[in-house]
């Protein structure tokens, strides 16, 4: 079977032997599994694309390796050959019971039977996954709070993908965006295209390259900063100003206070600055004007308030 792999502006065609429609059904029925939309469950078909994901995340036998989501193991098997060890977890009981038999060979893989919001992730040096598309976001988030890895490979949705490295001034810039840059670099390494999965998905996929952010300015307080962002860009297409009123207001605050902040910030940001232009780093200015109204005592402390889960 010849396989067209998009590698930036690159189009690679390979002859590899992937899974069938119909080897992927028989399979699906055997276990029992019947695949969810609600869940965004779709199986990677193609072995290609498979073995580049591991070559792109450069896994080796030093490494132990978390995937979440191993569906028929088709990458699993891949990370298998080259790490010293795998962690799947995988949520289906079905899917699970699959991993066990097709897997059976490997001795290096660990299936986790579980939700991967909520089941203890296992300490690994990468992640590599071809991600749940309906916990895309959590699952994320939950990876930079409590995982320890120092590079992940992860396939997105390509809208979902595209949100997470926009460019300020972009449709596609929000507070994921943001929320995740400030966080972390992200790097697109190829696109997937979605004759590639069974059922096909409505869109295509992307992989991308994440590493922890070491670089640029950081807010004194990330808790300020994501809590000042959700609430900020829950109105992405105002500006600054209205923006701040509009929070302020919401959280019993007074909304003269806007213009004050926006004082603070001036030779970064101006108050008629589209919300979406604004860089992560005058967020960061922004953020340590309004730590300084808290400590002032004009606006309420978040108190550690969680913002991570964001879309």
């Amino acid at each position: 079977m010849n396989e067209n792999v998009h590698y930036g502006d690159r189009t690679v065609n390979m002859q590899v032997k992937s899974l069938s429609d119909n080897e992927i059904q028989s399979l699906l029925r055997k276990y029992g599994v019947r695949p969810s939309k609600k869940l965004g469950q779709s199986f990677l078909k193609s072995r290609a694309v498979a073995r580049d994901i591991v070559a792109a995340a450069d896994v080796t036998k030093d490494d132990t390796v978390l995937e979440i989501g191993g569906g028929l193991g088709i990458l699993t098997e891949e990370i298998a050959h080259r790490a010293g060890h795998v962690h799947v977890i995988e949520l289906e009981a079905g899917l699970a019971r699959a991993l066990r038999d097709l897997l059976r060979e490997h001795e290096n893989v660990t299936i986790v039977e579980g939700d991967a919001l909520v089941v203890a992730l296992p300490e690994t040096t990468k992640v590599v996954s071809n991600l749940p598309y309906s916990i895309s976001s959590e699952i994320t988030f939950r990876l930079l709070r409590e995982h320890t890895f120092n590079q992940a490979v992860l396939m997105y949705q390509k809208e979902f993908a595209l949100r997470l490295r926009a460019d300020p001034g972009t449709q596609d810039y929000s507070r994921l965006t943001i929320n995740i840059g400030y966080q972390a670099e992200v790097d697109s390494l190829m696109e997937v295209p979605a004759t590639m999965f069974f059922p096909m998905p409505e869109v295509d996929s992307v992989v991308v390259r994440m590493k922890r952010r070491t670089q640029g300015p950081r807010a004194k307080r990330d808790d300020v900063f994501h809590w000042m962002v959700t609430g900020l860009y829950s109105y992405p297409n105002k500006t600054l100003r209205k923006a701040l009123r509009i929070w302020f207001r919401n959280i019993g605050v007074e909304k003269s206070l806007a213009e004050e902040i926006v004082r603070s910030c001036l030779g970064h940001l101006k108050g008629d600055d589209r919300l979406r232009n604004i860089s992560i780093e005058d967020l960061v200015v922004l953020a340590d004007s309004i730590l300084g109204s808290i400590e002032e005592g004009n606006i309420p402390d978040p108190g550690g308030l969680r913002s991570e889960r964001v879309s």
